[in-house]
């Protein structure tokens, strides 16, 4: 029973490992569709730890949260993300207030800080779960980050889902899976949001031919 543990703790860590590793290639990345492209790796791994989870408690339960993850995180939201930015006329490199390498030296910044302060929280007796606290907090943090300093509207939604990301993968990890209702709450919630920020980038693309949100400024009056 315990070498079980041990392979699920395993597993379970190098996936959030790797869920923490996407949200820096999405903070140094220079295009929007390779941005979108971690995005749906992102969603698969996090899919990974739930089914990991689904794994060693025996609810099947959270193998729907799994595959919900999958289709609406890996496949719907990334084929809105596609046909937002396929539409814009602008350059499609990425901007942003803060260098690539200061971006870096805060998200770790911000990962230390998560784990310094969370990690006493579920401690190593959480078993499986110990890392899933700290790094969904880190998540929000990152996802955070990316909103503020990124210019671009479509940069703007991937830190809403990746701090989205974070949320769900603090309410698995510290509660051996959410109700199957309040999943499909949150996964609606977060596809709905996407939706919007769609349509309102399509229409700042339409109005300024581009769509960095700096332009916004020329709106006051």
């Amino acid at each position: 029973m315990m070498a079980d543990v041990n392979v699920y703790q395993v597993v379970m860590n190098l996936l959030i490992t790797f869920t923490i590793a996407t949200s820096f290639m999405v903070v140094g990345g220079r295009r929007l569709d390779t941005a979108i492209k971690v995005a749906v790796a992102q969603a698969v791994l996090l899919a990974g730890v739930t089914a990991t989870l689904g794994w060693a408690t025996g609810n099947k339960e959270i193998y729907i949260a799994a595959l919900l993850t999958v289709v609406v995180k890996a496949v719907i939201i990334p084929y809105i993300l596609r046909k937002v930015v396929g539409r814009v006329v602008a350059c499609r490199e990425v901007k942003s207030y803060i260098n690539v390498k200061m971006s870096f030296v805060i998200c770790a910044g911000l990962i230390i800080i998560a784990y310094s302060v969370t990690g006493r929280i579920m401690g190593p007796s959480a078993g499986i779960i110990s890392e899933a606290l700290p790094a969904a907090i880190a998540l929000i943090l990152i996802g955070l980050f990316v909103m503020i300093t990124r210019k671009l509207a479509v940069m703007q939604i991937m830190g809403l889902i990746i701090m989205e990301n974070g949320i769900f993968l603090a309410g698995v990890g510290t509660t051996h899976g959410m109700p199957l209702v309040v999943e499909l709450g949150i996964f609606l919630d977060v596809l709905i949001g996407v939706l919007i920020m769609g349509i309102l980038a399509f229409r700042i693309n339409r109005s300024f031919d581009t769509i960095d949100t700096e332009n916004l400024k020329n709106l006051r009056g």
